[in-house]
């Protein structure tokens, strides 16, 4: 668990896009206001992508990059696990160079295993946010 400022967190999700395989899946779980889409929009910006906008509407959004495509995923407006099926995982999983997925607990069994589990949380200040590697 650590303690960011929200410019360290850009450094982070920065790390994060460059670090994590081809493939690779994050699942960011957290209260509403925590950051998960503001660390999705760090993540664009270093994939050298358009500037990522919060999916909670659209529920997916992909921003391609030179690397291969950010896909972002919001599951929060989902009401019951089975309609994570109309998202296509697989499908995302195959395209995306990195696949984001917010609320992931609201797609249960269907939303594909992460390959970082990241849970944020505020921390001490307004601009601070917790994060904690879920293992």
């Amino acid at each position: 668990m650590a303690e960011y400022a929200l410019e360290r967190l850009h450094q982070e999700a920065e790390r994060w896009w460059t670090t994590l395989p081809p493939g690779a899946v994050v699942w960011l779980s957290g209260d509403l206001g925590t950051g998960k889409t503001t660390l999705v929009q760090a993540m664009a910006k270093a994939a050298g992508a358009a500037a990522a906008r919060s999916p909670t509407f659209a529920l997916i959004h992909e921003y391609p990059s030179p690397a291969g495509p950010l896909i972002h995923v919001d599951c929060y407006r989902l009401r019951d696990p089975s309609e994570a099926l109309d998202l296509d995982f697989p499908d995302l999983t195959r395209r995306a160079r990195l696949l984001v997925i917010e609320w992931p607990e609201r797609a249960g069994r269907h939303a594909p295993p992460p390959t970082l589990h990241l849970r944020l949380s505020h921390g001490r200040a307004p601009d601070v946010r917790v994060v904690e590697r879920v293992a």
